[in-house]
């Protein structure tokens, strides 16, 4: 079963999180007028296990922003500085563009990634949920009381469903009640099914009635989960797979086709420069297409 893996870094930013203390410390003051327009970013590192203030991260996520806007605008003016048909003011003005628009689409997109993790740790305690739970009703079923069958799944290696769980039999022994703990695990995971699970254990503690038979239901409900999720994506495979032919077949050929047209007529050539960029876009998008795939696929054994 997968493990639970510690953050030290967010995909596609340039500052690792250790320098939250050191350099966004520094820039506070934009980091906190970035966090009053997307105040939500305090709850989505909280729920992943970032333990930075939030405007820290703020100001991190901006100075990787503005590093990518640089770097982007940098050779876009490179590429134009060789194109002799494109005007003087558009070779002076479209690098500062491309600036402001790649640096505010790279801080939205190191906003809005932890609430992306936060629903890809949701997915992972979906996929290990069914095997815990399996676990627990062997366990019940062996006549092994609730607490103890709780505490065992703990220890095991059920990834995040493990952590929670053995959250809630430390606080048990430390004197709360294990219907409070159920319901805490309920109130704070992000998962729909755990919520669900736990919530179920803790109505079935409350009412006396029969956990096992409850957790036997749980059970029968991940797995019809499991088998939607796969008849899902497969229905949605087509689709991308038609879109990725396009992005990588299609789109550069119908532009190289346009530009070799434009070239006839004296405006943009096919120039070096220029078939690269239309390698590189390609390459982008085949790169995101299946990225999408791999973030969409169900893993529902790993």
């Amino acid at each position: 079963m997968a493990s639970v893996i510690e953050i030290k870094r967010i995909p596609l930013m340039l500052l690792p999180l250790s320098s939250c203390q050191s350099i966004g410390s520094r820039f506070r003051g934009a980091g906190l007028r970035i966090l009053s327009f997307y105040p939500s970013v305090k709850y989505d590192l909280r729920t992943i296990g970032i333990s930075h203030s939030p405007e820290s991260y703020c100001a991190i996520s901006l100075l990787s922003a503005a590093t990518w806007g640089a770097v982007v605008a940098f050779f876009l003016g490179l590429v134009f500085s060789r194109s002799p048909v494109i005007p003087p003011t558009v070779k002076i003005a479209m690098p500062f563009l491309l600036f402001f628009m790649v640096t505010v689409f790279f801080l939205l997109l190191h906003l809005f990634y932890p609430r992306m993790i936060a629903k890809n740790i949701a997915k992972q305690i979906d996929r290990e949920l069914i095997f815990a739970m399996r676990d627990m009703l062997i366990q019940l079923s062996s006549g092994v009381p609730l607490f103890n069958a709780i505490e065992n799944v703990g220890n095991s290696n059920y990834g995040y469903v493990s952590r929670e769980f053995s959250i809630a039999a430390t606080h048990v022994k430390g004197g709360a009640s294990l219907l409070d703990e159920m319901e805490a695990i309920a109130v704070r995971t992000q998962s729909e099914y755990l919520k669900k699970t736990t919530w179920q254990m803790a109505t079935a503690i409350r009412s006396g009635s029969n956990i096992t038979s409850t957790i036997k239901g749980i059970v029968h409900t991940l797995v019809e989960y499991q088998f939607s999720l796969t008849k899902s994506f497969n229905a949605e495979l087509n689709f991308i797979v038609l879109i990725y032919l396009m992005v990588s077949a299609v789109l550069p050929t119908i532009g190289t086709t346009v530009l070799v047209i434009f070239s006839v007529f004296g405006m943009l050539g096919v120039t070096p420069e220029i078939f690269i960029m239309l390698v590189a876009i390609s390459f982008i998008g085949q790169a995101a297409v299946i990225g999408y795939v791999k973030l969409k696929r169900p893993n529902l054994f790993e």
